[in-house]
């Protein structure tokens, strides 16, 4: 080998080494070049291609940028401006590319002495790089450039947010379809981004919050938050901030934190700040009750928070109870002391929020509970309550829909009373009737079964005469499947009423 071949050997430079992390396709040519020549010891080309594979990707990052973000937009078409007039553009680049965020400070004086080296390195005359700058060069531009993806900043911040507020088509109304978009945007936004626009958006949502016309918009804006909280952490904010913004973004964040993953982590400051604002809320909108109560079933509210709601349900009027949504089972206590009100006002919404829950959460409670549910709305049929009244005749077109122990009740309270005194509901015997003859004969016979034994322990609560024996004894005698209560009823009270 001769000394000009083994000097080049010596001085030959491999920086595949940095080339691995290089992210994007596109900005490998300029690299791939740098590496050639410094392969055969050219440092001083090598050095200078470098800095060249730098900027490209910073011009490029710009292009990519304005797809999404005017403010990029501008950036890239003075870039072209300036490079069409053949002025001097590295400086420049390096300016906005701090500016808008695509290197930090210190990143940006890291780069800002590769490119003042590189100027200096490109004139002949002037001294070459060492082996170890070139070097070092390469694995700055490789680390803080290169291998980073294009993070977008305030600026496609701003125009997501007007989007997100004013444009009525830019998402489908879908909660999956937003999570979708929101997992994309939150993988292109710069983390220094994350909380600006999150503090910005509850600032909107929050004038939007009661705004019926806008409730699309609200409700796109919680799925977007939650999904960003998912994806970002709610850790980015500590408790005291989650606090701090409780207060400031009450309505908002009474939907955003109303789940049970980001409303378990906000600390109790926080949760109890909300709990407090949900319950000032459900005075003019009763139905933000209902985070509560998922919360409360998913098991993150504290026993002093449960407390808290349930006191607040037991509180509501019932036409409000009826408002808000809340389920049969969360309701119950609030449900049987209204309807043992003997109050038409109180017992209607009462029965009304039974009926729109629906059989499906009547069967939630438990057999005790529905029972004496049936006993009640039997007990406000009788003193008349239209909804009561319109409960019994739909049971009596079709009881199989609703929880079997709900018609027991019904039927066992129009004879006797939990402490087995024998006393006759008969308003609405015929619809109580006509009921059970929809049910199963089985379940049917065990209800038959229950009341006549009831019957056969009990005692007569008052006077009981044959003017009020006869009627119950007609209606018992138009079905068959009636003969044991008729024959208790008869042997109970022959002696009494002979």
């Amino acid at each position: 080998m001769n000394i000009s071949s083994q000097q080049s050997v010596s001085q030959a430079i491999d920086l595949s080494e940095y080339a691995k992390n290089i992210l994007v396709d596109e900005d490998r040519p300029l690299f791939d070049e740098a590496m050639a020549v410094a392969k055969v010891g050219a440092r001083r080309s090598a050095y200078v291609m470098i800095w060249l594979a730098c900027a490209e990707s910073l011009k490029r990052r710009f292009r990519e940028a304005q797809l999404r973000d005017n403010a990029a937009a501008k950036i890239a078409g003075e870039i072209d401006t300036r490079e069409t007039q053949h002025r001097a553009v590295d400086k420049f680049l390096l300016d906005k590319t701090q500016e808008y965020g695509f290197v930090s400070d210190s990143s940006r004086v890291v780069l800002n002495q590769i490119y003042e080296m590189r100027c200096i390195y490109a004139h002949p005359y002037e001294e070459a790089p060492s082996r170890e700058k070139v070097i070092d060069a390469a694995a700055s531009v490789v680390d803080l450039v290169l291998s980073k993806p294009v993070r977008l900043r305030h600026g496609f911040g701003k125009q997501l947010l007007n989007s997100l507020l004013e444009d009525r088509s830019y998402l489908d109304d879908q909660e999956s379809a937003v999570a979708d978009f929101t997992k994309s945007i939150v993988a292109r936004l710069d983390e220094g981004v994350h909380l600006w626009l999150l503090d910005r958006y509850w600032e909107e949502l929050e004038k939007i919050s009661g705004d019926s016309s806008m409730a699309v918009f609200f409700r796109r804006g919680t799925w977007f938050c939650r999904m960003m909280l998912a994806e970002v952490g709610v850790s980015m904010l500590t408790h005291d901030q989650w606090h701090d913004r409780s207060r400031r973004f009450p309505k908002t964040l009474i939907s955003v934190c109303g789940i049970a993953d980001i409303f378990g982590s906000i600390g109790e400051l926080a949760q109890n700040s909300l709990v407090g604002s949900v319950f000032e809320e459900s005075k003019t909108r009763a139905s933000v009750l209902a985070h509560l109560e998922g919360l409360y079933k998913d098991g993150v509210l504290s026993e002093r928070q449960s407390d808290r709601f349930f006191q607040h349900v037991s509180d509501l009027d019932t036409s409000t109870l009826l408002a808000s949504g809340l389920s049969t089972k969360t309701c119950y206590a609030k449900l049987i002391e209204a309807l043992m009100s003997y109050n038409w006002y109180i017992q209607n919404p009462a029965i009304d929020t039974v009926m729109s829950n629906g059989p499906g959460q009547a069967a939630e409670l438990t057999e005790e509970q529905q029972t004496t549910l049936g006993r009640n709305i039997l007990q406000a049929g009788q003193e008349t309550a239209a909804s009561a009244i319109e409960f019994l005749e739909n049971l009596s077109r079709d009881a199989t829909g609703w929880p079997f122990d709900v018609v027991r009740g019904i039927a066992l309270e129009s004879f006797t009373n939990e402490s087995n005194e024998i006393r006759f509901k008969d308003r609405y015997l015929v619809l109580v009737l006509s009921a059970l003859v929809h049910i199963d004969e089985v379940l049917r016979d065990e209800i038959i079964a229950q009341i006549a034994r009831s019957i056969a322990v009990g005692t007569p609560q008052g006077w009981v005469d044959r003017r009020k024996m006869d009627p119950v004894i007609a209606s018992l005698c138009t079905y068959t499947w009636a003969a044991p209560l008729v024959e208790i009823l008869e042997a109970k009270f022959r002696d009494e009423l002979a």
